[in-house]
């Protein structure tokens, strides 16, 4: 895959969102390129007064931000129709729409939108309009309880691979259960463990 600018945004907002930091590393690893690589390119997005790096931590820009959030609702909007209508994995939508994203701009994407039923939600539960207040919790502050699986904000595979191998879809009931440093989720279909690093991405939201 050839990346460009909308996919370094994309993955800045991803780890900005989910875990409120992020690095060059984090960057090269998430994309699959060397660190090297991610630095230069990173250099380009502030000399284009996308983002800023002050040591090492990399914030956005108005003008990043604002790009950033119409990327991130069309990548989430491209979700819902490779889910739908392309039968795409659950766990895959995400690595499957990085290009197709890219075709969907502007009234292409609003028609898809509109095509779609204007879906507030893509299929891990993230909302289409990124820059909608959530009421939620993270996993890894919410108290044991019983909630419901709000969403997951980074979409990472073998996490959602998991997930879907118990049914445990955004909207489904939850048991959260803290055993010491063990974060577990616990469904009518059995236990799914959250790893610790990911315990920030993954949100509750309570029954009403």
């Amino acid at each position: 895959m050839s990346l460009n600018r909308e996919d370094y945004l994309l993955v800045i907002w991803e780890f900005l969102e989910s875990f409120g930091s992020i690095t060059e590393k984090e960057i090269a690893d998430r994309l699959k390129i060397s660190p090297p690589t991610a630095h230069e390119y990173l250099q380009k997005l502030t000399e284009s007064k996308l983002i800023i790096k002050n040591r090492g931590d990399i914030k956005f820009t108005p003008e990043g931000h604002e790009q950033a959030s119409a990327l991130v609702r069309m990548h989430r909007i491209s979700e819902v129709f490779a889910y739908r209508f392309l039968e795409i994995p659950w766990e895959d939508t995400h690595a499957s729409v990085m290009e197709l994203e890219h075709l969907f701009k502007g009234e292409r994407g609003d028609k898809l939108f509109k095509n779609l039923g204007y879906p507030s939600t893509c299929p891990h539960g993230n909302p289409t309009d990124p820059l909608k207040p959530e009421q939620e919790m993270a996993v890894a502050f919410a108290p044991e309880d019983r909630y419901i699986l709000k969403r997951i904000s980074f979409e990472e595979k073998n996490l959602l691979k998991a997930l879907a191998a118990y049914s445990c879809l955004p909207g489904t009931e939850v048991d959260l259960i803290k055993d010491g440093t063990n974060l577990i989720l616990s469904t009518e279909n059995g236990e799914i463990r959250i790893p610790e690093n990911l315990s920030l991405s993954v949100r509750l939201s309570r029954i009403p």
